[in-house]
């Protein structure tokens, strides 16, 4: 067995003593395996990893006296809290733990020669812990020393790597805050159906009893939740785990959501870790003023961001927007920001910020006055965002116009919630569900479908906004018809989006006295609009409803943008509210005619169609549709297209009159820009499916309701209108339901049907040929 001595300098006692006292590391038995592979290998290790994943105690657990260790002696070095850097200073902390004389005072000037002549012969590991504050001098001290003394070994705890040649790093993220299901020897557990609790988990609990806490069955969820909101940061459980002593694990789930950096421990191992705040206060302190710039900027993002954005935000006249993307890098390196992606790949990065990250730099932001402004930028780049993701979803990238509102939603609602007043709370299910309702229940699917083959009701839904708009609140599954496929509207219970006084008072609601300026309202009523297809075709028209639930009552009633707000309002709730729908379309018609804004007038008489239809009076129904169809101009941004009023006029039709359902749905399929919208293009073709199963015709209506199916699959997520798909063709046999994606080779032509029917001149004011054959 190797002789075995260890000479240190600067590093804590209490630090060591909890070491060797057995308080183990938690959740870290991959990273010790590869740590000490590692230095078996290299000269030279770096751990690294953002503030408080446990560097240092990962470190001075691997360098435990083992039998086969590949060193006989350790020097250990750590650079202590609040010491000043001097010239040299890492330098003079080597040379003092070498010749273990003297108090620990600092030493500058002391030369490097006489340190290497310091070292004892053989093998020798060096560990130089903590060395943040003299990463520039560590890079060169440490180059020296492994060309000086070829037997030396080096091992460093940073947050960010030395980059020098052959230097292996190790690092070190959170730990896994979701529970993994059992496996192996665990079949007990596997039995009951208890999943292993998650090594965050494990070490919330084992601190919080090592300090006391005797709760014997804590709840995991509750436990969970806690641990994914300090997201799997060791030092933030540790002291968190100090606090459920004095609380509650709702209470403190409640303390950490709305801040982070209060987090605080009485007696810390380390000075810096007394809080949270100190320790990323720490992170902060060695930054170089353009990375502070622009962590405080960036911490207005409350989700993932690219560099263009940070850019957008960040740069000012006293930051060049050159200097934001090596901030970003620095940042990056010190574990302030995370990189989400692949390194290399086709698309550019993401960045995302840690919470206590973030909560540390809006507090910076206040303190620097930056706030509005900052945030004034953030909500203009992101109502572009969402007008990006409209202009995407009109010219035909619906798939990539999801995506784009997928990957921005936090940053999106964070807008909405700042111009309803919602601004510094933190985002909850409910604030995206809206007031408390029965929307849930609502909008649960009939497990056994209805009965498509029978005959046609009095008052069909399918003209409702689930094939051709949002899900709906209270579908009538007692109806037998495929006209009956969930399609009447949805939004939750007691939203007054007129601005009325609401039947059921919401104690949760925004705080008017904490809204922001006008300009803010209307820059996320802006961002709403742009985004109706989020809403009304990906199922989201709850959460759609309560964001302009929450807006309208903010701006002035006259205006053209409120006038448009309240036309989406009534198309998300006219399934569920039709009165309260009828009393927002009289109220935006008026100033829809003054402006002179024809789609939006055509769009209103689309959503009385709908109620029309609710309401069983399908005459009415055809006429609001055409009006809709011959009112909206082709390609008009801010909602569904011209093609979607006559599909739905088809769908009326086939009830009736199916030759001329057929008719009306060709002409949906030869719109101008029908090849472009893969959603609209289907409601087209379910139509034209319908009618021809309405006039006897079930082969070719399970073909083209096939062929619709698969292309809807293919191009764009339409949760509904692929559901209505599905149940017209459970309604035309068993075999014609597909299991997966029907016809997955079927590749329809771009523009299908594009020159069967001429287009019409403009807006027509008398009937037609075809409106007088029906």
């Amino acid at each position: 067995m190797p002789e075995m001595w260890t000479r240190g300098e600067g590093h804590d006692a209490r630090l060591v003593e909890r070491l060797r006292g057995g308080c183990d590391l938690v959740g870290r038995d991959g990273e010790l395996s590869a740590l000490r592979a590692a230095l078996s290998a290299h000269r030279l290790v770096t751990v690294t990893g953002a503030v408080g994943t446990g560097k240092s105690s990962l470190a001075r657990t691997v360098l435990a006296p083992t039998p086969n260790g590949p060193c006989r002696a350790t020097v250990q070095v750590r650079w202590h809290d609040g010491i000043p850097v001097g010239r040299r200073a890492l330098t003079g902390r080597i040379a003092r733990a070498l010749s273990a004389s003297g108090p620990p005072q600092d030493t500058t000037g002391t030369d490097v020669t006489a340190v290497v002549r310091s070292f004892p012969p053989g093998d020798v590991l060096l560990l130089l812990d903590d060395v943040d504050p003299v990463h520039t001098e560590c890079v060169g001290l440490v180059q020296t020393l492994l060309m000086a003394l070829p037997a030396l070994r080096v091992l460093v705890t940073a947050r960010r790597p030395l980059g020098l040649g052959d230097e292996k790093v190790v690092h070190l993220g959170p730990l896994r805050v979701d529970a993994a299901p059992a496996r192996g020897g665990a079949r007990e557990r596997a039995a009951e159906r208890t999943p292993a609790p998650s090594p965050a988990a494990e070490l919330l609990l084992s601190r919080a009893r090592e300090r006391g806490w005797s709760e014997e069955a804590p709840d995991p969820a509750a436990v969970a939740h806690v641990c994914r909101l300090l997201e799997g940061v060791p030092l933030a459980l540790e002291l968190a785990a100090a606090r459920l002593g004095e609380c509650t694990l709702a209470e403190l789930a409640a303390h950490i959501e709305d801040d982070q950096c209060r987090l605080a421990d009485p007696a810390p191992v380390l000075r810096r870790h007394r809080s949270l705040r100190t320790a990323v206060g720490a992170v902060h302190a060695l930054c170089e003023p353009a990375a502070r710039t622009v962590w405080r900027r960036v911490s207005v993002f409350a989700g993932p961001f690219t560099e263009a954005a940070a850019v957008f935000v960040c740069a000012d006249s006293g930051l060049a927007p050159r200097d934001v993307p090596p901030a970003l890098a620095l940042l990056t390196a010190t574990g302030v920001l995370q990189v989400l992606g692949d390194p290399g790949a086709v698309r550019r990065p993401r960045y995302r910020m840690a919470r206590s990250a973030r909560d540390f730099g809006t507090e910076r932001l206040t303190a620097a006055g930056e706030l509005p402004l900052t945030r004034d930028r953030h909500g203009v780049h992101f109502r572009g965002v969402a007008a990006v993701a409209e202009t995407l979803w009109n010219t035909g990238l619906q798939r990539q116009a999801l995506q784009t509102v997928h990957e921005e939603h936090d940053d999106l609602t964070a807008l909405v919630r700042r111009g309803t007043g919602l601004a510094g709370t933190a985002v909850t299910d409910a604030d995206l569900r809206g007031p408390e309702s029965t929307c849930a229940e609502a909008t649960a699917p009939d497990p056994a479908g209805p009965d498509l083959a029978a005959p046609g009701p009095a008052r069909p839904d399918l003209a409702g906004p689930d094939l051709i708009g949002p899900a709906p609140a209270r579908p009538d599954l007692t109806d037998p018809d495929p006209a009956d496929a969930d399609l009447s509207g949805a939004s939750p219970a007691g939203l007054d989006l007129a601005g009325r006084a609401p039947a059921r008072p919401d104690p949760t609601g925004p705080d008017p006295a904490r809204a922001d300026s006008t300009g803010h309202a209307e820059t996320a009523l802006e961002t709403v609009l742009h985004l109706w297809f989020w809403w009304a075709v990906h199922d989201h028209a709850a959460e759609g409803s309560a964001h302009l639930s929450a807006l309208l009552p903010r701006l002035p009633a006259g205006s053209a943008l409120v006038a448009r707000g309240r036309w989406l309002a009534a198309w998300l709730c006219a399934g569920e509210d039709p009165r309260g729908a009828q009393h927002l379309l009289e109220l935006a018609w008026p100033v829809a005619v003054l402006d002179g804004d024809e789609a939006l007038v055509g769009r209103i008489a689309h959503v009385h169609g709908i109620l029309a239809w609710e309401r069983g009076d399908a005459e009415s129904a055809a006429a609001y549709y055409r009006e809709a169809a011959d009112t909206v101009p082709i390609g008009a941004p801010g909602g569904p297209p011209p093609m979607v009023s006559l599909a739905a006029l088809a769908i009326v039709q086939a009830h009736h009159i199916p030759a001329a359902a057929v008719r009306t749905a060709r002409r949906a399929l030869a719109q101008e820009t029908g090849g472009n919208d893969a959603w609209a293009t289907a409601l087209a073709h379910y139509a034209h499916a319908l009618a021809d199963h309405r006039a006897g015709r079930a082969g070719r209506a399970r073909h083209r309701a096939l062929r619709a199916l698969a292309d809807l699959e293919s191009r764009v997520d339409a949760p509904r209108a692929r559901t209505a798909l599905r149940r017209l063709l459970a309604s035309l046999g068993p075999a014609a339901v597909p299991l997966r994606t029907p016809v997955p080779q079927y590749r329809p032509p771009a523009r299908p049907h594009v020159g069967l029917l001429p287009r019409p001149a403009g807006r027509r004011t008398v009937p037609t040929a075809l409106d007088q054959a029906e």
